[in-house]
């Protein structure tokens, strides 16, 4: 019976170690971009879910600087909407750091799914283009 208990104790442990990098996940290794309701549902991309489950954490900041080198294109774009919505500084680090880098992105708008150049979607998030999607209530 003990040794049950100790099992359990450790599931729950590793559990609770493994919930923030699942968090983390679904935006640094994002392969698509993709804001607002997507496909014929309109649902939320994992992406968009999983950088709105990290804007709720106090410590949000930090967790989106820590994933941004390691992240994918998509995933450096979620990141930057993130850092734009919570702290202005470290966006403004992250933006320069990235305001040469080359490269196509696959975007989903709505039922549409495309390439787009990375820089042309990061000028839409330094207009803010995405903002009001994110303070939208998911759908």
């Amino acid at each position: 019976m003990h040794l049950t208990s100790l099992k359990t104790v450790v599931i729950i442990v590793l559990s609770l170690f493994a919930i923030p990098l699942a968090r983390g996940a679904g935006v640094q290794d994002a392969n698509q971009f993709a804001f607002g309701g997507i496909g014929a549902a309109g649902i939320i991309s994992q992406g968009e879910a999983a950088l709105r489950t990290i804007l709720d954490e106090s410590d949000a900041v930090t967790q989106l600087e820590k994933m941004l080198p390691r992240a994918t294109d998509a995933g450096r774009l979620y990141i930057l909407v993130g850092l734009r919505m919570r702290d202005r500084s470290a966006y403004k680090r992250a933006f320069d750091l990235y305001s040469k880098h080359d490269g196509t992105v696959e975007t989903v708008r709505g039922c549409m799914i495309g390439k787009e150049s990375f820089q042309v979607v990061m000028r839409e998030i330094d207009r803010g283009n995405f903002d009001i999607l994110l303070k939208q209530p998911p759908r």
